[in-house]
């Protein structure tokens, strides 16, 4: 993306980072890094950040870069403001600004623009101008053949005449402690004294006289930075005299073209090829054996001043305090499992078995295979090995023999003296914890118990003792011993303090018998007591295993000075100090926001617009944003929340950009917070609305209701003119279809009225034939009951007319008139009754004529000759033989015959 070299960096007050490049301008936000092109694609010399813009160097040209309101970077050239023309080749190398001023140094001359009246000002030399400084809020620059100037009240003058400088090249000029300094590109170091140099040499700052300096900055915190060509990075405190020396691969390249410290007192490189960043702050210091020369840190000790390293190729040593390397104590090369000091003796735990150290020598006093490691064990020393114990006496200081327990081959690389029991507790992987007793004079072991943990939770498992109380430290769980049940239980109290911590390994370390150490996958933890309440606390120190990288479970950790710890790694050892310093937090920002159609073809919006509207096709959108962080040992993590879509804060990741698509209409807020070890950030918000799409607008609304209204109005037009030509249509031909039928319907009434006159007769003629016989019937009966009458002279004809009485009104007689004449008036019926319910009786038929007749209970009863709740029953009973639903009524129902 960017080109090699990287002549200059700064930092704007937003924390961005911005470095001079080969192909143009590159920023870096804490996320990610942009390459922002001249109009010309030239290459940038000089940078410098001044009144919230970027000026820049280039050939021919400079100026300055701002961002607009979308974020965007963008260029404006100064050369038009320049009266005299560039000199032909003129390249802009050096930018500094004072006050309202920014001044741009070129090899021949120096311009000077003015801020607040737009102004730019030549400042023109006769002779080569070699570098350009900025002191005190003074520009001082040096001039070849002529010295070093310094630009006072609007006036130069010469500060270092060259006649001093020897024509030395000045590629550092500092103040410290109210003296200042020069250095030389040809590693001279000077102290100014009026206006005098005197040579000057600080304490451990050798410099070969064969090296050269390409650059030199104070930075914020005492550290001398040399950048010098094909030698790295050198990094002199001037309070400790302690110097650090960066070189391939520790950097990107040797050669350091310029210097720049940040607002957290970082130091940046910009190297011939890339950018390196140093992290001066930083309570982590690392010492990288970038080519294995000592080899995997497996334990180190710091006895006197001298500092011990046990690795996978040896024993290696060196005094603190000098500058020289480490070296392998001879004898010891191989594998080093421990370094302990027990009673005055520093005992070496060694794959090839035991050595006893003094200062920079060591002697093998157990040579049998692979000791783990020494613990004192009552009136003398107890080893731990591959495949057993052995024990030793120590008469008079001195070591004697070891001696190895016959009856036991337990690998026991972890061992605790419980002095109080007089036992010895072994931690194994794969078999769990031992408790054993150890009889040393008859060189036997007996096993007491054999603990199991309710599961197998990893490797690394660790039996510590903790303030006098026995633990036992999985990956997952701590358990602590209960002596009056003899087993582990899971301890909840430093269960608890995990709770939010993912430890790695079950390796714990205890050192000076109050701090107990463990390790996860991003930090390192600390527990100890709390200094005011009788608990315990947990610290956390940020030093991931990426950068400790060492095998699981041969995590380690030493004191190596008052509350400064060593732990080593697969490419050195890493050093801290208490209390840690964690990296400040600085505030989160959204730094772009971009829309796009489908075809994500994205364009940026303003940053600070909150509330905008967003058209519909463009709903999809993207959120750039960061903390500008720059330490090394920790990452970032963002979590964002879109209320209005869903309004559930996303999981912790370090991407620093999220994208949604297809977004529905409405209103939203963009949320995201960030968390830097633990500490987390103010929540940035962002207002936006997607609009409605078009065929949804207010306005779209308003043309589908008219198109609707007009469609609804056509279409009754339509549908009207229609239906009245049809009626019409219909009309005519109906009228003289009528016309048709009334002369058909006329003559059928006709027809039907003479049928209908014709039945009428035919029934008048029943009836009057039943009446006319009934008449005829009744008159004889009268006849006959005269004559009788006439004749009674006793009793007995008395009788028989009564007689004749009972048998003229006898209802069969009655029955059977009343049939006559009901036949004749009411055809079929009672056939048809018959037929359809067969099981019915005469007296039921009788019942069902009676009631086509629509006659009462009350009328039916003298004609039965029975009374009215007679009647009632007879209907009930005629219900069920017709089967009759409760609902259905009787009469209803022999009306429809």
């Amino acid at each position: 993306m960017a080109g090699n070299q990287n002549w200059m960096i700064a930092q704007d007050e937003e924390e961005d980072i911005y470095a001079a490049n080969n192909a143009g301008l590159l920023s870096f936000d804490g996320e990610r890094w942009q390459l922002h092109q001249l109009p010309e694609g030239s290459f940038i010399r000089s940078i410098a950040v001044a009144d919230d813009k970027i000026f820049s160097g280039a050939y021919m040209d400079f100026g300055y870069w701002q961002k607009d309101e979308t974020g965007k970077l963008n260029y404006t050239s100064l050369k038009d403001l320049v009266d005299t023309p560039f000199i032909d080749g003129e390249q802009f190398w050096h930018i500094e600004a004072v006050n309202n001023y920014v001044v741009f140094q070129s090899l021949s001359r120096l311009y000077s623009y003015n801020i607040k009246t737009n102004k730019v000002v030549l400042l023109p030399t006769t002779n080569t101008i070699t570098n350009l400084f900025k002191l005190n809020n003074k520009i001082y620059y040096q001039v070849a053949d002529e010295g070093l100037y310094v630009i006072e009240n609007g006036q130069d003058r010469v500060y270092i005449s060259n006649a001093e400088l020897n024509n030395q090249i000045v590629v550092g000029f500092f103040e410290y402690k109210n003296s200042r300094y020069l250095i030389t590109r040809t590693n001279q170091i000077y102290r100014i004294e009026g206006e005098k140099l005197k040579e000057y040499h600080f304490e451990n700052l050798d410099l070969a006289s064969d090296e050269s300096i390409f650059v030199a900055e104070l930075t914020t915190n005492s550290t001398l930075a040399l950048g010098t060509i094909g030698n790295g990075l050198k990094l002199y405190d001037l309070d400790d005299k302690t110097l650090t020396h960066f070189r391939q691969p520790s950097i990107l390249n040797n050669t350091v073209l310029s210097l720049f410290t940040d607002s957290h007192g970082n130091l940046w490189s910009g190297l011939d090829n890339g950018i390196s960043l140093v992290n001066l702050n930083s309570s982590v210091k690392i010492f990288s054996d970038t080519f294995g020369e000592i080899g995997t840190v497996y334990c180190s000790l710091r006895n006197n001043d001298i500092l011990y390293l046990g690795t996978n190729q040896g024993l290696y040593a060196k005094t603190i305090a000098s500058q020289e390397d480490f070296k392998l104590i001879p004898k010891t090369s191989g594998q080093v499992w421990s370094i302990q000091k027990i009673n005055d003796h520093l005992l070496v735990g060694h794959d090839k078995g035991t050595f006893l150290v003094e200062k920079f020598q060591a002697q093998s006093i157990f040579e049998q295979t692979g000791t783990w490691e020494v613990k004192a064990y009552k009136n003398g020393l107890l080893q731990g090995h591959y495949n057993g114990m052995s024990y030793a006496e120590i008469n008079n200081g001195e070591i004697q023999q070891f001696q190895r327990f016959t009856n036991y081959d337990l690998s026991s690389r972890n061992l605790v003296i419980d002095s109080l029991e007089n036992q010895v507790w072994v931690g194994h992987d794969h078999k769990g914890i031992y408790k054993l007793n150890v009889n040393e004079s008859a060189k036997t072991i007996d096993v007491v118990d054999n603990y199991s943990l309710p599961t197998q939770e990893g490797t690394g498992l660790s039996v510590f003792k903790f303030y006098n109380e026995l633990y036992v430290s999985t990956a997952k769980l701590i358990y602590q011993y209960n002596s009056s049940t003899n087993s582990f239980e899971k301890a909840e109290r430093f269960n608890s303090l995990f709770k939010r911590h993912q430890r790695i390994t079950g390796v714990s370390k205890v050192i000076d018998g109050n701090t107990w150490w463990s390790f996860g996958q991003e930090n390192i933890f600390q527990i100890a007591k709390d200094a005011l309440q009788d608990d315990y606390v947990l610290n956390t120190i940020t030093i991931p295993n990426s950068l400790r990288g060492i095998a699981t479970s041969f995590e380690n950790i030493s004191a190596i000075d008052n509350n400064k710890f060593l732990i080593g790694s697969n490419l050195g050892y890493i050093t801290f100090q208490l209390p840690f310093r964690s990296p400040e937090v600085s505030e989160l920002k959204i730094n772009n926001i971009a829309i796009a159609n489908k075809g994500e073809n994205y364009s940026s919006l303003a940053i600070n617009a909150n509330d905008i509207e967003i058209p519909f096709k463009d709903n999809f959108i993207r959120f750039s944003y960061t903390i500008p962080h720059y330490n090394l040992l920790s990452d970032v993590e963002y979590s964002t929340m879109l209320v209005g879509y869903d309004d559930h804060w996303s999981n912790w990741n370090t991407t620093g950009k999220t994208s949604f698509k297809n977004l529905p209409y409405g209103s939203y807020i963009f949320k995201v917070k960030g968390n830097l070890n633990g500490k987390e950030t103010a929540v940035e918000e962002y207002r936006f609305t997607i609009a409605k799409p078009w065929y949804l607008s207010t306005l779209a609304i308003i043309i589908y209701a008219i198109i609707f209204l007009l469609i609804i109005y056509l279409t009754n037009r339509f549908y009207n003119n229609y239906y009245k030509k049809e009626q019409n249509k219909i009309i005519a031909e109906n009228k003289k279809r009528l016309e048709l039928q009334a002369n058909a319907a006329q003559r059928e009434i006709v027809t039907l009225k003479n049928q209908q006159l014709e039945t009428e007769v035919a029934s008048k003629n029943r009836e009057l034939a039943a009446s006319t016989m009934n008449i005829i019937r009744k008159n004889e009966f009268l006849s006959e009951l005269k004559q009788k009458l006439n004749k009674a002279n006793t009793n007995e004809d008395v009788e028989e007319v009564i007689s004749i009485i009972n048998k003229n009104i006898a209802e069969k007689d009655n029955w059977k008139l009343f049939k006559e004449a009901f036949d004749n008036a009411d055809k079929d019926f009672l056939q048809s009754v018959k037929e359809k319910h067969p099981n019915l009786t005469s007296n039921d038929l009788k019942l069902c004529a009676y009631l086509r007749l629509n006659l009462s209970s009350k009328e039916i009863a003298p004609m039965l000759n029975i009374s009215v709740r007679s009647v009632e029953i007879k209907r009930y009973r005629l219900r069920k033989k017709m089967d009759l639903a409760h609902e259905e009524g009787l009469v209803e129902y022999i009306l429809t015959f």
